[in-house]
């Protein structure tokens, strides 16, 4: 089945490419002894999307099972089921993006076919309440698959009335190259009782010497931030230009991140060597430390503000959400800075009012642990600028 979507094309906008790495490359000092493999039984997939498709099939989700989505996402967390042939129904959620449980019993009335699951996401790697819908899920007799993709569960043992990350739904998935600088990975697990499939086929030779080639260019090469004159460069540079066009997708299938080819294969044996020598306990704290500073600099600024200031303990932030009241006139000119922020301005069109305004409005920037004091000093003085400086 398809879903219509709402899409922002940023053809015309000529945006550079990134001064400062979106997720965190590869460098010697990320690197130490091997950590234990989890206890649990895991699958390793190439990427996050396949271990959700991976997810929907052991949950019946196909031409005879709807899957119940979270408004507010990414294309691909939506990309498996679609492949399965099954009807997507997107659930709206709070402004903190907690699921709306009266909501999604509307959206689990209105599926034209038989739902049998449901995706609940915790977003930017804060954890998001879900145990209601835990008990909703169990008493419908429907199987509720947990998105930990932007979630480091190796990191989070949980806390006084909330269980650990990836341990409330019947499949849990997660995405450790947005974390470890690794080309590639995305794990399911099961909690319960709940079964496995089969392993993935192994990834082929050319796949496995491209991730090296990708590994080794960025332990040889580590990319070098830019500097307060590259910022004033930057900005005296700075021209107007074409906003992007945002235009209707009737009738879309998969995303073109999407590929069939990938959907069974398992993630780069390079992957998991990386992965489980990245140190963890310097990942987490430099994450937080760096969400901390976005917070603090942005705190006062005209129109934008923080979504989620606060870090419960022991969480390691995927990324930093902003909430910026003239998406319009702040994206474009950051973009052609070559600041690194990503937004999810293609989505599935719903009723959702919080997951339309977050569509654009919602801008995802970086804090991951590669980024130097240079790096962000020269990113959040480029927002605070731009935000100075944007016209209402």
């Amino acid at each position: 089945m398809s879903l219509d979507y709402d899409r922002f094309d940023p053809a015309a906008c000529g945006f550079p490419r990134p001064r400062v790495p979106v997720l965190a490359p590869l460098t010697p000092a990320q690197l130490g002894a091997p950590r234990p493999a989890p206890a649990t039984p895991r699958r390793h997939y190439a990427r996050g999307r396949y271990a959700l498709q991976a997810a929907y099939t052991l949950a019946g989700v196909g031409r005879g099972g709807a899957l119940l989505a979270p408004a507010y996402h990414c294309r691909t967390m939506l990309d498996g089921a679609l492949a399965l042939g099954a009807e997507v129904v997107p659930y709206p959620l709070t402004p903190e993006l907690h699921p709306d449980l009266d909501g999604l019993r509307r959206a689990a009335a209105a599926c034209r076919t038989r739902p049998a699951a449901v995706l609940a996401t915790h977003y930017f790697g804060l954890p998001r309440d879900i145990a209601a819908l835990a008990a909703w899920c169990r008493d419908e007799g429907l199987a509720l698959v947990e998105d930990c993709s932007h979630a480091l569960v190796e990191a989070d043992p949980g806390a006084p009335g909330r269980a650990p990350l990836g341990a409330t739904g019947r499949w849990a998935v997660s995405s450790p190259y947005k974390f470890f600088p690794c080309p590639d990975g995305g794990w399911l697990w099961a909690n319960g009782g709940a079964p496995l499939p089969a392993p993935p086929r192994a990834a082929g030779l050319a796949d496995e010497a491209r991730g090296l080639r990708q590994a080794w260019a960025q332990w040889r090469r580590p990319p070098v931030a830019p500097d307060a004159a590259a910022l004033e460069a930057a900005f005296a540079a700075l021209a107007p230009g074409e906003p992007g066009r945002d235009w209707l997708e009737h009738d879309g299938g998969t995303s073109a991140d999407y590929r069939g080819a990938d959907a069974g294969r398992a993630g780069l044996r390079v992957s998991r060597w990386i992965e489980r020598r990245s140190t963890l306990a310097p990942l987490v704290q430099a994450r937080r430390r760096h969400y901390a500073q976005w917070v603090d600099a942005l705190a006062g600024l005209p129109g934008l503000r923080p979504l989620l200031p606060a870090l419960p303990a022991h969480v390691a932030p995927y990324m930093v959400p902003v909430l910026v009241d003239e998406p319009a006139a702040l994206f474009p000119p950051l973009k052609r800075l070559g600041l690194p922020i990503w937004r999810w301005d293609d989505m599935a069109v719903s009723g959702c009012e919080v997951s339309r305004r977050y569509r654009q409005g919602l801008f995802h920037l970086p804090c991951h642990q590669a980024l130097d004091a240079a790096a962000m000093a020269w990113m959040t003085g480029a927002v605070r600028r731009a935000a100075r400086r944007a016209p209402p």
